[in-house]
């Protein structure tokens, strides 16, 4: 027996995506601290946020007032059931699925077995297309997908231009793969911004606007032993920075280049000066480590203190080094939230996966 999801209609205006990105950003605002963030009129506010409460995307919370007679602030919340965003990591021999719900919070995970001996968009599409139909089961409102590579990806045409790690020489067009088999928006990016991606989820509402994420793994493919992988998202004024042909973030090894053989301990030292020197010149106070490479973080975090010790001068930035909370989920939870943040840009692209999932059955 099958039913129809229940058809959403969302107003496609410029204010809906901001009304809406600010709750993402400041969970429990009020209507009147929405319009004061926003510089908006009270009653433009009212009238969206009424809407995003009719269709069931929020919640009123009221706050017991703060003096005796006063007015009970009423916090809007996402309600967690409306649905849901898949995230998932491309690892050399693995998928990793994460679905997270509009609270920010990981529902559901699971690890899938990846075949290495197929062509890789045919393996990622025989791994993840049972485990979107199981997570369909659970979760009936799938608002969009996310997927994080190693490599270097052009999100804009989901592309993946090459991959050392994947042993990926030429580019791979996932845009028309993922449309025939699944019926929902899915988005790429590289696996480091992904993890810049969750890193910024999991503190929006903490005053971090620039930080450095650095993402370790230990590649595969590329050698037959472990080689230490560092990947870097790079967050500015909250907003993940590309740079030109979306090469920011991307670090290769000098010695490497040149044709050494370099022990992790090298890489380390050389990418760790790099980045020190980059944050006291653009002033960005913190740096996180995350990701499945873990074993090298403390030397890392210990290479990068001793740098920043090392410069001088008394308005010298020297960054706090810090390790992530999200552990090795954090690219495939990164990867959901990049998904959320791209259905929110200002074209609003939540009004067309909406749109989609009314058009679609699911098994009662």
């Amino acid at each position: 027996m099958e039913t129809n999801i229940l058809s959403v209609k969302l107003s496609k205006t410029t204010n809906t995506a901001r009304i809406i990105n600010t709750l993402w950003q400041s969970p429990g605002v009020s209507r009147i601290e929405m319009a004061e963030k926003l510089e908006l009129d009270k009653s433009t506010v009212t009238k969206t946020v009424n809407h995003l409460l009719e269709i069931g995307m929020l919640f009123e919370q009221p706050q017991m007032p703060v003096n005796k007679g006063g007015r009970p602030k009423v916090s809007l919340i996402f309600n967690p059931d409306f649905g849901v965003l898949i995230g998932v990591d491309i690892n050399s021999d693995m998928l990793k699925v994460s679905v997270v719900n509009l609270l920010g919070q990981v529902v559901y995970h699971d690890m899938l077995p990846l075949d290495t001996q197929a062509a890789l968009e045919r393996a990622v599409i025989l791994a993840l297309q049972p485990s979107v139909e199981a997570i369909q089961k659970l979760f009936p409102r799938i608002l969009a997908i996310g997927i994080g590579i190693p490599g270097l990806v052009n999100p804009e045409k989901s592309q993946l231009l090459v991959s050392h790690t994947l042993n990926i020489r030429s580019p791979i067009n996932f845009a028309p793969i993922f449309k025939r088999h699944f019926p929902y928006p899915v988005f790429i990016d590289n696996d480091a911004n992904c993890g810049a991606w969750g890193e910024l989820m999991q503190q929006r509402s903490l005053p971090y606007d620039h930080f450095l994420y650095v993402l370790l793994s230990t590649h595969h493919a590329r050698e037959l032993y472990h080689r230490l992988g560092i990947g870097v998202g790079i967050i500015l004024n909250r907003q993940l920075f590309y740079g030109d042909d979306h090469m920011a973030g991307q670090f290769n090894s000098q010695e490497l280049m040149r044709g050494a053989e370099p022990t992790p301990s090298v890489i380390i030292e050389e990418f760790s000066a790099l980045a020190v020197n980059l944050c006291s010149l653009m002033s960005i106070r913190r740096i996180v480590i995350g990701g499945n490479g873990m074993s090298f973080g403390s030397e890392l975090a210990a290479s990068l203190r001793r740098h920043s010790e090392e410069l001088a001068g008394s308005l010298i930035v020297k960054p706090n080094i810090e390790f992530s909370l999200l552990g090795p989920q954090a690219a495939a939870m990164g990867a959901a939230c990049m998904a959320w943040q791209k259905l929110l840009t200002p074209e609003l692209k939540l009004t067309d996966s909406l749109a989609l999932l009314g058009d679609r059955k699911v098994p009662a």
